[in-house]
C-alpha cells in the first residue's frame, strides 16, 4: 500500500516539474525586447509648397489675386532666418515689342503675417530724359556721372504708376553713382490721370545717398520716411545705370546694413516639422508687352 502511495507521488512531483517547464519555456518565447537608437545629422532643409504659380489675362496697370505658399522646416536644426531673391530683366525689356524680355521677377511682391506686400528685389534701368522732365541742377548724363529711370508699378485700386528718378554722381570730379553718388525720387508718381512729379530743380523729390563697401559695384541707400516707397532700400550701380529696388533680399545690402528698411521672410524660430507662411501677388506696371513674360525664380535660402 505504500509503494503505491510512493508511487502516485512520484508521478505528480514529475508532472508538477513538466507543467512548470512548459509554462516557463512558454514564457520566456512568448515576448521579447530590442533597444534602437538612432543618431539624426544635423540638417538645415525646407520645403516649399506648392513650387510654382501662374497668374493670366493680367491686364497692365493692374493688381493680381494673391497665392498663398508654405514653407515647411524639414531638416533637423531650428532655422532663424529666410533670405529670398528673385529673378530679374537682364536689360531693360520697355519699348522692345517683345514679352520675354521681361521677367516675371520683377512684378512681384511678397507678404508675411507681420508686413505687407513688398517688391522682393526689382530692377529699373536708365532711359531717354522726357523733354516734360526739368533735370536737378548740375545733373549730367552719361556713364557713371547720371541717368533718368522710373519705378513701374500699379496701385492696389488698378492704376499704374510711374515715380520718376534721377541717378547722380555727387561729386563732380571723382567718384561714381556707388561710391559718390546719390538718386533723386519725385514724391507724386505719374499716372494716366495725373503728371506726377516732374520738376527736379526745385524740392518735389527725396534724395537717397550711396554708401558702399570696398569691392562692391552697388551703392546701398535707404529711401527716407516721408515718401510712399520708404518701405524699399536702393542699390545703385556705379556706372549710374540700374537701380534695384529691395525690401526682403538681405544679401543686397552690402554696405553692412546701409538701409534700415530690408528684413528676411522670416526672423525667429522655426522649428523642425514646423511652418511659416508667405503670399505673393503680381502687379503689372503700364506698357508691358503682350504675351508670356519670361519665368521668374523666386529662391528661398534658410540659416541656422
Amino acid at each position: 500500500m505504500k509503494e503505491r502511495e510512493n508511487t502516485t507521488f512520484v508521478t505528480g512531483f514529475l508532472l508538477t516539474l513538466l507543467l512548470l517547464g512548459v509554462i516557463g519555456i512558454a514564457a520566456a518565447a512568448n515576448t521579447d525586447t530590442i533597444d534602437i537608437d538612432i543618431n539624426i545629422t544635423q540638417q538645415v532643409k525646407i520645403d516649399v509648397n506648392p513650387n510654382s504659380t501662374n497668374w493670366t489675362g493680367v491686364d497692365t496697370g493692374s493688381t493680381t489675386t494673391p497665392h498663398a505658399f508654405e514653407i515647411q522646416n524639414i531638416g533637423s536644426l531650428n532655422i532663424s532666418t529666410i533670405d529670398a531673391n528673385i529673378t530679374n530683366a537682364g536689360s531693360m525689356p520697355y519699348g522692345t515689342g517683345d514679352a520675354t524680355n521681361f521677367n516675371a521677377g520683377d512684378f512681384i511682391l511678397l507678404n508675411t503675417s507681420w508686413v505687407g506686400f513688398r517688391y522682393i528685389n526689382k530692377i529699373e534701368f536708365n532711359e531717354s530724359k522726357p523733354s516734360y522732365v526739368t533735370p536737378p541742377d548740375g545733373w549730367v548724363e552719361g556713364n557713371a556721372t547720371g541717368y533718368f529711370g522710373k519705378f513701374r508699378t500699379a496701385s492696389d485700386s488698378d492704376e499704374g504708376q510711374e515715380y520718376f528718378f534721377f541717378t547722380n554722381m555727387t561729386n563732380g570730379s571723382s567718384g561714381d553713382c556707388a561710391h559718390n553718388g546719390s538718386i533723386l525720387i519725385g514724391n507724386s508718381p505719374k499716372t494716366l490721370t495725373q503728371s506726377g512729379t516732374t520738376d527736379f530743380s526745385g524740392s518735389d523729390f527725396v534724395i537717397v545717398y550711396t554708401t558702399n563697401n570696398t569691392g562692391s559695384t552697388y551703392g546701398i541707400g535707404d529711401i527716407p520716411a516721408s515718401h510712399a516707397l520708404d518701405e524699399y532700400c536702393v542699390a545703385i550701380k556705379d556706372d549710374c545705370s540700374e537701380v534695384i529696388f529691395f525690401h526682403f533680399n538681405k544679401a543686397l545690402d552690402t554696405a553692412g546694413n546701409a538701409c534700415s528698411e530690408d528684413e528676411y521672410v522670416f526672423s525667429g524660430t522655426l522649428e523642425p516639422g514646423n511652418e511659416t507662411e508667405i503670399w505673393l501677388e503680381a502687379k503689372v506696371p503700364l506698357g508691358v508687352s503682350d504675351g508670356d513674360v519670361s519665368t521668374g525664380t523666386l529662391t528661398l535660402i534658410a540659416s541656422q
